[in-house]
């Protein structure tokens, strides 16, 4: 028999709604698996599949004698969604400071995987302008943020991403750098923010089409992106006993 994409979605998302119900009733404490049957009017075989793919990714923990309850990966993602709100909120202030500047979009990205993930950012004045929106994933080789998350990379991850360019050059410079003037007509550039341990954990960019930014601009965008990122640095612990 066939089964159309649409009820196939259906299922999908059917299964991870109810996957959700199942965390959200043990955030009181352990629950039975009879108890999950009951309050989400489960089948025993549906609440066990469900439930032991939770504990199989670390989302559930399961007690024979008590029952279920949150697992550690959720406190992990809570760490990190965390330290990304805490990030964007010092961050904020230059991200608003460098494109009033400035007249540009600035953004800011952390690396998830392949991905650059834009955890905040302040708006263009321009009339054209590159825009971006919180929450917004990119390719890492397809930006300057992600060139910049990469500074500190091993030789070859960085050609992995980045067959064409010199490591060497961009850590010199500080800066990733991302000129599209062809395809989507970007000249964009990207400094590291980093913490207290000196890790790059971010990344700051100025985003503008290639009419409002000659080389002058540009080399006034690279210091002025440099110089908030560092900044932002800064507030987050780095430099502290560092030679800076």
């Amino acid at each position: 028999m066939l089964v159309s994409s649409e009820t196939k979605t259906e299922k999908v998302s059917q299964t991870l709604m109810r996957a959700l119900d199942i965390l959200d009733a043990a955030r009181g404490g352990p629950v039975a698996l009879t108890e999950l049957e009951r309050k989400l009017g489960l089948t025993r075989s549906t609440a066990h599949r469900l439930a032991s793919a939770l504990v199989d990714r670390r989302l559930l923990t399961h007690d024979p004698r008590k029952g279920y309850r949150l697992g550690p990966k959720l406190m992990d993602l809570g760490f990190q969604a965390q330290e990304a709100t805490s990030l964007a909120v010092v961050s904020q202030p230059f991200l608003d400071g460098l494109a009033q500047q400035m007249d540009d979009a600035t953004n800011l990205g952390i690396r998830d995987g392949d991905d650059v993930v834009y955890i905040a950012r302040s708006p263009s004045r321009r009339r054209v302008a590159v825009r971006h929106q919180v929450g917004d994933r990119n390719r890492i080789a397809n930006t300057a943020l992600g060139r910049a998350l990469m500074l500190d990379a091993s030789e070859d991850a960085w050609s992995a991403y980045f067959p064409d360019e010199d490591q060497q050059t961009a850590q010199g410079q500080g800066l990733g750098r991302h000129f599209d003037e062809a395809g989507d007509c970007i000249r964009c550039v990207a400094a590291p923010i980093r913490d207290a341990s000196g890790a790059i954990v971010a990344a700051m960019s100025l985003s503008s089409i290639p009419q409002y930014m000659d080389e002058e601009r540009m080399e006034q965008a690279s210091q002025g992106v440099i110089a908030a990122a560092d900044a932002i640095s800064r507030r987050l612990g780095w430099g502290w006993g560092w030679e800076t």
